[in-house]
């Protein structure tokens, strides 16, 4: 809105300046009092009044367009700045309301051409400045026609980045979600039962992980699923895919990689946790995983070999933590 607000004052300096430069000293001062009105509609939008600073855009804008014409006549081009509105309308409004704008909208044009031509320009321009004037009416439409279109579709790319991360991503330690790692895992299945390549599995649970939570607080614990979850995507490549597989457990998808060497990945990932301390307000804290590998097999599916990865898992769990085991 603050951005809206000095392009317009920008836009009604440069027709002070053609006014003053045609000889039309009375038209050039209309623009100082639009620029005052885009002034209030900045200060309103900093301080997040944007209500206030929308309706005083507005209340500027169009009758602006209005007397421009009136006073200029329809061949200045000043109603094409009127078609500016049909855009921000649309988008914030409901369909059967911006129907009825532009519907509405259309019929004021017909009826501001009629009456442009009847009453005839009120404050006629000569044929050179009339022209010029046209062309500077189209060329600020179009430039500022050109912006909103950037804008709104810059918005509309965030949107869809921000939607395909929340439908993609864990929102705490931003690694993928579990659904899309099942997603990944199902294509390099099928891709590796295409083609005979290998591929690896790795699940990772943080040990004693509940009595972290319950010593020092599940802020705490958050903070030690961020700062594993960086430690962990430090050391993978970019086609591995590395998720939150849920609570404090974490899974790594290895394409090209068989069980031995997912056991040395895995072992270096075992050290890299264990030597990496989490720092908190109050200390740091010395954290372990668990590992449970295994290979993908040909014609098998994704549950059978995340059930053998979990087996692994269990064995490093039960024979006493901070190890790897395979299956």
């Amino acid at each position: 809105m603050g951005r809206v607000a000095l392009l317009a004052a920008g836009v009604d300096c440069l027709y002070f300046v053609f006014f003053l430069a045609v000889d039309s000293p009375w038209l050039a001062w209309i623009n100082v009092v639009s620029v005052a009105m885009y002034a209030l509609a900045y200060r309103l939008a900093r301080r997040q009044r944007l209500r206030w600073a929308a309706l005083l855009i507005w209340l500027e804008a169009f009758p602006h367009a209005v007397i421009g014409t009136l006073m200029t006549g329809w061949d200045s081009g000043f109603h094409y700045l009127l078609l500016m509105f049909i855009p921000s309308v649309i988008l914030t409004n409901a369909r059967q309301k911006a129907r009825a704008f532009v519907v509405a909208l259309l019929v004021f044009l017909g009826v501001l051409d009629f009456l442009a031509r009847e009453l005839g320009p009120l404050a006629p321009l000569s044929a050179n400045a009339l022209t010029a004037l046209k062309w500077l009416n189209i060329t600020i439409f179009v430039t500022m026609f050109s912006s909103l279109a950037s804008y709104y579709r810059q918005k509309i790319f965030q949107a869809e980045r921000s939607l395909h991360a929340q439908a993609t991503q864990d929102a705490l330690t931003g690694l993928y979600n579990r659904r899309h790692f099942r997603l990944m895992a199902e294509q390099e299945l099928a891709r590796c039962n295409r083609t005979g390549n290998c591929a690896s599995l790795l699940i990772m649970d943080i040990d004693f992980f509940k009595m972290i939570n319950d010593t020092y607080g599940h802020e705490t614990g958050d903070l030690v699923l961020t700062s594993i979850a960086r430690t962990l995507k430090q050391g993978v490549r970019e086609m591995d895919t590395l998720a939150r597989w849920g609570g404090e457990e974490f899974v790594l998808l290895m394409p090209g990689i068989d069980a031995a060497e997912a056991l040395v990945v895995a072992e270096r990932f075992r050290q890299a946790v264990a030597q990496t301390p989490v720092i908190f307000s109050s200390g740091e804290i010395h954290c372990t995983l668990s590992f449970g590998v295994t290979q993908l097999e040909a014609g098998e599916t994704l549950g059978a070999t995340i059930a053998r990865a979990d087996r692994a898992l269990y064995r490093s769990k039960v024979t006493g933590k901070n190890r790897v085991s395979s299956e």
